[in-house]
């Protein structure tokens, strides 16, 4: 009987000593709170992503309607304003890759963190900066604060989006781009020339308490999410290598390379047609209010009818009118043909993000979206500087006839790329 007792009384004593270090010790306590992160609702991560992504449009574009007035305050010509524009996404295509890896394998919240604190103290050096190369430095801050927000928010978005509606719920990232599109040169033309870098500055230092706060701490380890070394290089790049991520890289690299030149050469040329800062931040903020309207209609275009005929639109179409845009900058066709072309542009680039996001497995999110913008920041390098370099050595039409002329090239690679349907309606 004694020995029974005792054997009953054991598990009992062992439960409520569990129970005791349970409620007294600090180490379940902190795994419940990272549990709790975890388990955020997917609407409140989705809409962290979609905020971070809008406050970096914002600090990328800010600075357009400024462009004229640093451009005559230091005497710089078009192909030097080209290379401060474009530094942005310099050290970002450096970056991007690298990031992304890290992200595969430590997670998204540190990154996002990092990156907004970073893009807060660009915009306070914007706010004091005097000299060329001070500008430079600050843009290239906000180069590395974009890559770190860009690898962590891309894979995040993509795995909280529902397969049936990812084209949809994915455009509104680019939603979220556009909307910092209209805000940034908008806000760009208020006060001083430098004023509006102060008056953004707060914005990411909020989010990033927002990311510190709300995200998980580290990512579920996944055999996949190591960063390959020598052995596991040639699987690493050969998922690289996938066609369907070529071309999404290869479309987003000249559509985003249009774009620049284009984002550095209209407020150019509206400055000689006599434009003030206020007028050139009120086009481009019609500009990002057009890219706003007509996303969502291209990403459900693109879960309807496939990623591929969307993209083949867009590039052929953008082809056409980036040239007749510019033939006509001092003409009642000057609206219109902006509103064409930035929509053009739009439908090749909006169905890119599904289509990475349609090929992803688990654990390799970070590298894939790191081609990915390694290409965007390739293009936002070679645009702006190219079209500054031809339009100082030639003329705007010139530059605007030769940037297409990648967007031609694409059209026809796009079906041979995507020449196997994918189930999920490529």
């Amino acid at each position: 009987m004694k020995q029974s007792d005792s054997s009953q009384t054991r598990p009992a004593l062992s439960t409520l000593s569990q129970a005791g270090v349970a409620l007294s010790g600090s180490p379940p306590a902190a795994a419940l709170t990272r549990t709790a992160r975890a388990a955020r609702p997917r609407w409140l991560l989705l809409g962290l992503a979609v905020a971070i992504i809008f406050t970096d449009a914002v600090g990328y574009t800010v600075i357009i309607p400024a462009l004229p007035s640093f451009a005559a305050e230091l005497g710089l010509g078009e192909t030097r304003t080209g290379t401060l524009y474009a530094s942005y996404g310099l050290i970002s295509l450096l970056l991007y890759l690298p990031f992304g890896l890290l992200v595969d394998r430590w997670g998204e919240r540190r990154w996002l963190t990092v990156g907004m604190l970073a893009l807060g103290v660009a915009s306070l050096g914007f706010w004091q900066a005097s000299g060329f190369w001070t500008l430079i430095g600050c843009r290239v801050t906000q180069g590395i604060a974009a890559s770190a927000t860009w690898a962590a928010a891309l894979p995040l978005a993509a795995r909280l989006a529902t397969t049936e509606r990812r084209g949809v719920e994915m455009s509104v990232l680019m939603m979220a781009f556009s909307i910092g599109v209209i805000a940034g040169p908008a806000l760009g033309s208020l006060g001083q020339v430098r004023d509006p870098f102060l008056y953004f500055a707060g914005v990411p230092f909020g989010l990033a308490v927002c990311a510190f706060a709300l995200l998980p701490r580290q990512a579920t380890p996944s055999p996949q999410a190591v960063v390959p070394g020598a052995a596991a290089a040639p699987a690493f790049f050969r998922d690289g290598l996938r066609r369907e991520l070529v071309c999404a890289c290869l479309v987003i690299l000249v559509t985003c390379a249009t774009l620049g030149a284009i984002e550095i050469l209209l407020p150019l040329q509206f400055s000689h047609l006599g434009w003030t800062r206020q007028h050139i931040g009120l086009f481009f903020s019609g500009w990002g209010l057009a890219m706003l309207i007509i996303q969502p209609l291209i990403g459900w275009w693109s879960d309807r009818r496939g990623r591929r005929e969307p993209i083949q639109f867009g590039l052929l179409t953008a082809a056409v009118l980036t040239p007749s845009l510019f033939s006509a900058l001092d003409s009642i066709w000057l609206f219109p043909l902006a509103l064409g072309t930035i929509l053009a542009l739009l439908a090749a680039l909006v169905p890119t993000l599904p289509l990475m996001a349609d090929y992803l497995t688990d654990g390799q999110s970070g590298r894939a979206f790191g081609f990915y913008n390694m290409a965007f920041s390739l293009g936002i390098v070679v645009g702006p500087w190219s079209g500054g370099y031809i339009t100082e050595h030639l003329d705007v039409l010139w530059a605007a006839v030769l940037v297409s002329l990648p967007l031609l090239v694409m059209v026809p690679l796009v079906p041979y790329l995507l020449r196997q349907p994918h189930p999920r309606k490529v």
